[in-house]
């Protein structure tokens, strides 16, 4: 494809929408069952209803985004993972210029790999807010296999962790949807590719190393 490079192979956009799609359901389902007016509004089926479908799309969000990335493409999970938890000066001065830019004021952002250090964040929270909130979910749904003090203190640390995750993905989708400098990203999880120009300009590290293109920067320097 001319003027494009593939940024994200199918099994890769299929465990990312896998996870959207059942996290905001989770979302929409569990602020039905904690909210008491919301509740009300619905009834008792609807709570029935919103319960049963909670409990339904826990399944694809606890075990199916996984499966998808252990099975459908190992070999560029590890690597997600590595990166993620690999930082170097570059992700630090990202981070620190991030909140201009996030804010439409403009910033000079060092060069970044495939993920920039705002994606390697939001990886992380996603990573351990998913497994807390299935941990969490599952004791909550099997209380009767857990001591009543441990299922009590599930409830408050999983409402919180999904509030935390519910304005971590707000931010994302801002990010992949709106913001001027950076909705081309979403391309790369609805077709797999993003312009070459995008590419450059936002991961340039791994532009010039996936794509073996001289962009001026010394990877060995900035790394």
């Amino acid at each position: 494809m001319k003027g494009k490079v593939l940024r994200f192979n199918k099994a890769e956009r299929i465990a990312h929408w896998v996870h959207t799609v059942s996290f905001l359901t989770l979302l929409l389902t569990g602020l039905a069952l904690f909210s008491m007016k919301l509740g009300n509004i619905l009834g008792v089926s609807g709570i029935q209803t919103a319960r049963m479908i909670h409990r339904f799309m826990a399944i694809p969000f606890a075990i199916g985004t996984p499966l998808v990335l252990l099975l459908g493409t190992p070999k560029s999970t590890f690597r997600w993972l590595k990166d993620v938890f690999t930082w170097d000066k570059d992700d630090v001065k990202f981070v620190m210029g991030f909140a201009r830019e996030f804010f439409g004021l403009g910033a000079e952002l060092p060069p970044q790999g495939k993920f920039n250090a705002g994606e390697k964040i939001n990886s992380m929270l996603t990573i351990f807010g998913s497994i807390i909130l299935a941990v969490t979910g599952l004791i909550m749904w099997q209380d009767h296999l857990f001591p009543r003090e441990v299922v009590q203190w599930m409830y408050p640390i999983h409402d919180l962790f999904a509030l935390v995750m519910g304005a971590v993905i707000i931010g994302h989708a801002y990010l992949a949807l709106l913001h001027p400098g950076s909705k081309e990203s979403i391309n790369g999880m609805i077709s797999g590719y993003v312009s070459e120009e995008f590419a450059k300009s936002h991961h340039e590290k791994w532009f010039m190393q996936e794509f073996n293109r001289d962009t001026g920067v010394d990877i060995k320097k900035s790394a």
